[in-house]
């Protein structure tokens, strides 16, 4: 589920403990009310989300938890909207102007409404629709106590003693290497002075071997300062395992080739 906080109970307004709602986006996007609400529903659909939880918090206390199944998300904003534009045509309102559901640039759901006498209207669109649960209503399923010392039950540990082995056996390996120039690797770091290289990191450290010399387009391509660079252990995996390891590897490039 997607859980979403509705407005805070802080003490600002002396009314807020009559209405309780949840904005579903900060902005609205191209295409309007319609098209934002799609795009919420669409996005959190694609990530597996299969609800969304809308807390009303007062103090300590949960005063509501809206369960909603996501695929009646943007039919119950519908609804709370007609909703709302009745109660305008019928003078109901109040002083209030706005739709309820359109809040400024943000399409909004309410659970509470209490300023007027038929605001809850609004509120009732959510409540009575099928498969929306008030969470916050339900009993709590208490298990009965059973006194035990559960130490280790709680934090159950893997058989770690059936993971390797002592007394390891060394096994002949034959490998290759592209044969690297010392030289280089030297001048690259004294270049570097001694810190990673990478732009808004820097990191150093005193003691030798710290930083490793990353040869941007591979070894067997050039051996040469203006495709290596000096990283920090971290960066240097970065620059190989990351999903943004070619965007990376070009801004380095750019800094390594500016020595050629």
């Amino acid at each position: 589920m997607r859980v979403r906080l509705c407005w805070r109970r802080d003490g600002r307004n002396p009314n807020e403990k009559k209405y309780a709602a949840a904005q579903l986006a900060a902005h609205l996007r191209q295409g309007g009310w319609d098209a934002t609400l799609e795009h919420i529903i669409s996005r959190d659909t694609k990530r597996g989300l299969t609800h969304n939880l809308l807390v009303q918090r007062d103090e300590g206390a949960i005063i509501f938890a809206a369960l909603i199944p996501i695929d009646s998300l943007h039919a119950i904003w519908n609804r709370q909207r007609e909703v709302s534009d009745d109660l305008q045509r019928r003078g109901l309102k109040g002083q209030a102007k706005k739709n309820h559901a359109q809040n400024g640039t943000s399409p909004t759901v309410w659970l509470q409404d209490d300023r007027t006498p038929s605001g809850h209207e609004v509120a009732d669109a959510l409540w009575h629709w099928p498969g929306v649960i008030d969470l916050a209503m339900l009993t709590p399923f208490l298990m009965e106590s059973v006194p035990t010392d559960d130490t280790y039950d709680d934090c159950p540990l893997p058989d770690y003693l059936s993971l390797g082995r002592d007394e390891g056996e060394r096994v002949p390996v034959v490998r290759s290497e592209v044969r690297r120039d010392p030289h280089v690797r030297r001048a690259v770091l004294e270049r570097a002075g001694f810190a990673c290289e990478r732009e808004g990191c820097g990191e150093r450290r005193d003691f030798p071997g710290f930083l490793d010399v990353h040869h941007i387009l591979g070894a067997e391509k050039s051996d040469r300062v203006y495709n290596c660079v000096a990283l920090c252990p971290c960066c240097h995996r970065e620059a190989h395992y990351a999903p943004y390891a070619d965007d990376l590897n070009k801004q380095l490039l750019e800094h390594a080739k500016r020595f050629g």
